[in-house]
C-alpha cells in the first residue's frame, strides 16, 4: 500500500536546473524498452470525486524504488494516460519523522496521453536530492497514483580528503621503516592524499608510554587508569619522531589529531592457544604482560572498543601486527597469528554500531610476495591483500603461508614489502575517513 520508511539523515545534494514534467513524451513501445523493470509492489490508484471525474485516467511505475542520490538522473518515472487526460499535476513529498513535508507541486492543463518517461532527478526539479523516503502523487481527470520511493546515502569512495587532515601514528621501528620515504613511503604517501601526519615513537608521552605498544598495552593507553592523560597528550602531539616528508605546515593548530594509527610489532604475532578459541571477557592477563593467546588478544581488542564508541569525533584505524620470519616462531602460533588477523577484520567490529573504528590488514598484506623478499604483488589478482579493489574492499588470500615474505634477516618487512602495504592501505584509509566523516 502506501510507502514508508525510516527517514535518512546525510543529505547529498544533486545540483539541477528547473525541469518540469512535460506532455512531450515518447512512443510507447520505447518507454517499455527503457524503463525497467515494473514496481515491486503496486502503486495506488484513487478514483477522484464524482463531480471532477471524467474519462482520463494516469498509470505510472518507477524503474527503481530505492537508489542513491547520484542516480537520480537515471531513475524513471513511467507514466501513461489511457483514456486522455486534460488535466495532470504530480506532488512529491519527504517523510521527516512522521510528517509528510511537500517539496514540490506542479499542475498542468492540456490533452494529457499516450506514454511518458521523465528522470527521478527532472521531478525534484531545482530543490536538492536528500536522501529520505518519498512519495510522489500523480493526478488525471479522473484518479490519482501514489508511488514510493527512498534514496539513500552513496557508498563512500577511496577519495582524498578535501581539506588537510590531522593524523597521529603510534609505532615503533616497522612503522618508522613504514614512513620512511626511502623505504616504505607511507609518510609521502599521506601527504599527497591530504593528511597531516604526526607520530609517536620510543621515548615519548607521559611516563613513557611510547615505549610501550604490545597488544596489552593498548589497554593502558585506551582503558586504562591515565587514559586521559594519554589521549589528551596524543591528540595534541603534533611533531614528528621520525623521518618521512610531510605536509610544510600544521594546517590549523587550534585543531586535535583526527585520525588515530595504532600498531604492535611483530613480536605480537606470536600467538599461543587455538585459532577458534573466544575471547576473554574476564580481568585479562595480558593488560599486566600476561600470556598472549588468541583468547587474552581477542579480550584487548574487545575491551578497547569501550573507549571508541565513546570517542566518535576521532577515527582509530587498527594495524594488524605483521608476521614474523619462519624461524622467529612456529607453525601453530602463525596460524594463531592468521585466525586473529582474520577475525579483527571479519567478526571484531560487526557488533559495532558506528564507523569510527576500522582495521587494516598489515599481516596479510605481507604474507605473499611477487616471488622473492624484494619483488611484491602488488596490482596481481592473486596472492593476499587487503585493499581497494574493482570499486569496493576486498580482503583476500590465495597464498598459504603464515610467514612473513618479505624478509631482511629478521622480521622487519623490506622496501617491497612495505611499498606494497602503502599502495593498498592509502585507498582504504580515504575510503575509511570518508566513511566516517559522512557520519559525522
Amino acid at each position: 500500500m502506501f510507502f514508508s520508511a525510516k527517514s535518512v539523515a546525510p543529505i547529498l545534494a544533486v545540483a539541477g536546473s528547473l525541469a518540469l514534467l512535460s506532455a512531450g513524451g515518447v512512443p510507447a513501445d520505447a518507454v517499455a524498452r527503457s524503463a525497467g523493470p515494473a514496481l515491486t509492489t503496486s502503486a495506488r490508484s484513487v478514483l477522484l470525486p464524482a463531480s471532477t471525474r471524467v474519462s482520463g485516467k494516469v498509470r505510472a511505475r518507477l524503474s527503481k524504488q530505492s537508489f542513491a542520490a547520484a542516480e537520480a538522473r537515471s531513475v524513471k518515472l513511467v507514466y501513461s494516460f489511457a483514456p486522455p487526460s486534460k488535466r495532470f499535476s504530480y506532488q512529491l513529498s519527504r517523510q521527516t519523522g512522521a510528517q509528510w513535508v511537500k517539496l514540490r507541486a506542479v499542475a498542468r492543463k492540456g490533452r494529457f496521453g499516450g506514454s511518458y518517461s521523465k528522470s527521478v532527478k527532472s521531478i525534484f526539479g531545482s530543490k536538492p536530492v536528500t536522501a529520505a523516503s518519498y512519495r510522489l502523487d500523480l493526478s488525471a481527470d479522473a484518479n490519482r497514483v501514489r508511488l514510493g520511493f527512498r534514496i539513500v546515502p552513496s557508498a563512500p569512495l577511496p577519495t582524498k580528503p578535501v581539506k588537510s587532515v590531522k593524523l597521529i601514528f603510534i609505532h615503533h621501528s616497522t612503522g618508522q621503516n613504514w614512513l620512511a620515504d626511502d623505504n616504505g613511503g607511507l609518510g609521502i604517501a599521506l601527504k599527497n592524499n591530504n593528511y597531516f601526519v604526526s607520530d609517536t615513537n620510543y621515548g615519548w608521552g607521559p611516563d613513557v608510554i611510547g615505549d610501550r605498544t604490545d597488544t596489552g598495552n593498548w589497554w593502558d593507553w585506551f582503558r586504562g587508569p591515565k587514559s586521559n592523560t594519554y589521549m589528551q597528550a596524543l591528540y595534541n602531539e603534533f611533531e614528528q619522531h621520525s623521518g618521512y616528508t610531510r605536509l610544510s605546515s600544521d594546517p590549523d593548530s587550534s585543531r586535535e589529531n583526527e585520525i588515530v594509527m595504532f600498531k604492535s610489532c611483530f613480536p605480537n604475532s606470536a600467538i599461543d592457544g587455538n585459532p577458534d578459541d573466544p575471547a576473554n571477557a574476564g580481568s585479562n592477563p595480558l593488560r599486566g604482560g600476561g600470556p598472549v593467546t588468541v583468547a587474552n588478544v581477542k579480550g584487548i581488542y574487545n575491551d578497547i572498543l569501550t573507549y571508541f564508541a565513546a570517542h566518535q569525533d576521532k577515527l582509530f584505524v587498527l594495524i594488524v601486527p605483521p608476521p614474523l620470519v619462519e624461524s622467529a616462531t612456529n607453525a601453530t602460533q602463525a596460524a594463531n597469528a592468521r585466525a586473529v588477523a582474520n577475525w579483527l577484520v571479519n567478526k571484531w567490529l560487526s557488533g559495532y554500531t558506528h564507523n569510527n573504528v576500522a582495521v587494516f590488514d598489515f599481516y596479510n598484506v605481507l604474507t605473499s610476495n611477487g616471488g622473492s623478499a624484494n619483488t611484491n604483488d602488488l596490482g596481481a589478482s592473486g596472492g593476499n591483500h587487503h585493499r581497494w579493489w574493482n570499486g569496493s574492499v576486498q580482503h583476500s588470500k590465495t597464498g598459504s603461508s603464515n610467514f612473513l615474505a618479505y624478509p631482511t634477516g629478521d622480521s622487519h618487512p623490506s622496501q617491497a614489502g612495505n611499498r606494497k602495504a602503502t599502495a593498498e592501505f592509502v585507498p582504504l584509509l580515504n575510503y575509511y575517513y570518508q566513511r566516517w566523516a559522512a557520519g559525522k
